[in-house]
């Protein structure tokens, strides 16, 4: 059927050189008519048929000729080799030789600047990434500090350290989540994980910035089990909770974390909410708060934001196969649903 498709795409396509050779069948019919009206009458159908059969057998073998240099020269773009290029050339004509020398002498170029681009990018991503690494230990130091010499510390400014510290290590875990997930080989820890214990460690960590927010949290949550990897799930929870702390309404008294947990009516899977009363997503923000780099609208409170938190989130429930589903009403506050 192909072979077919392609003849009848060859007569398409040589579809003058059919009609210039009709024309002159019926030139040379009309001389013959002339001459001899008998000859014609016999020999008129038989003109005409060879005329056509052979257009046909000249339409087969270019169609085959072309579907060779078509092979040959896309095999030859594709490698670029030189010595296949003068296997290419002998099928070519000198006009089609200069197009494709040039169109090869591009692709040359262009992989070249490729292979330029992604070394310096791949040396970017590791110079990245030992500095991801090689700040933990002053980030270590400076936590062991605070900790061990809270009372030689003036609270404000042990509080503004301690925020720091956080807002720093937050960054930091955003990069080696990113560079892990755009990692070829995963490397994943899927165990059974208490849901609770990993809630109590996010909010442990954040313990002291919810408390300086003025949140009121409340949790709910059972004691549940769920097989995922953990430290991919506790970044979920805390990008979740960071927002709510980032994102809070200054008309609000009294700042609201709510933490549940129960199942689904129809698989019964476990579902963990956290809902708070903060700033919200405008309507038109919420389909693409999953977005690389997209900070949208807060009334401002966003401007500060790089917009990463929350798509590296979003990847890393794909890659666990975690549904987060995200309801929000501007200025009145944001739930987030994970599916577990």
């Amino acid at each position: 059927m192909e072979k077919i498709r392609n003849i009848w795409a060859g007569c398409r396509d040589y579809r003058i050189w059919f009609g210039m050779l009709l024309i002159s069948d019926v030139v040379f019919g009309l001389f013959l008519w002339l001459a001899e009206i008998r000859a014609f009458r016999e020999l008129a159908g038989i003109f005409f048929l060879f005329s056509a059969l052979l257009f046909l057998a000249a339409v087969i073998w270019t169609c085959r000729r072309d579907r060779l240099r078509e092979e040959l020269v896309a095999e030859y773009l594709n490698s670029l080799d030189t010595e296949m290029e003068a296997q290419t050339f002998r099928c070519l004509t000198k006009g089609e030789q200069r197009e494709i020398r040039l169109a090869a002498e591009l692709l040359r170029e262009k992989e070249t600047h490729v292979r330029e681009q992604a070394e310096h990018l791949e040396g970017y991503e590791e110079f990245i990434e030992s500095w991801a690494h090689e700040i933990k230990t002053p980030l270590a130091l400076l936590t062991l500090l605070l900790d061990n010499r809270k009372a030689e510390i003036q609270p404000d400014i042990h509080k503004r350290l301690e925020y720091a510290r956080n807002q720093t290590q937050g960054y930091v875990d955003q990069i080696l989540i990113y560079a892990r997930l755009k990692a070829v080989h995963k490397d994943y820890l899927l165990e059974e994980v208490s849901v609770d214990e990993c809630l109590g460690e996010v909010l442990s960590e954040y313990e002291m910035l919810l408390h300086e927010a003025g949140f009121r949290v409340t949790a709910d949550v059972a004691d549940a089990k769920v097989y995922t990897d953990r430290k991919s799930f506790c970044f979920i929870l805390s990008q979740i909770v960071s927002n709510s702390i980032k994102y809070t309404r200054m008309d609000v008294a009294c700042p609201e974390l709510v933490i549940t947990t129960r199942k689904s009516a129809a698989d019964k899977k476990l579902l963990l909410i956290l809902e708070d009363n903060g700033a919200g997503i405008r309507e038109g923000d919420l389909p693409f708060i999953f977005d690389k780099g997209f900070s949208g609208d807060a009334g401002g409170q966003r401007k500060k934001s790089s917009g990463m938190g929350l798509y590296l989130a979003g990847q890393l429930a794909d890659e666990l196969k975690i549904g987060l589903d995200v309801q929000s009403s501007y200025r009145r506050g944001t739930r987030f649903t994970l599916v577990l």
